[in-house]
């Protein structure tokens, strides 16, 4: 599955939105912190499909408080 430009941008903005480390957003994902590391940085677009299920999980589970 590839990670589009997109869906990059969003997981960037909800990470900021939460106000949370890269390593904290990996482990809400329950993506290792390198691969959310890489996924960030546009080094990583293709990920497995349990991968980009977690991420986009992530972006669409309501924020908590």
């Amino acid at each position: 599955m590839f990670i589009s430009n997109e869906m990059m941008l969003s997981l960037r903005l909800k990470r900021g939105k939460l106000n949370i480390t890269k390593k904290e957003s990996a482990r809400q994902t329950g993506v290792s912190p390198k691969t959310f590391q890489e996924v960030l940085d546009g080094k990583k677009t293709e990920v497995q499909e349990r991968t980009f299920d977690k991420l986009n999980d992530w972006l669409l589970s309501e924020e908590k408080k």
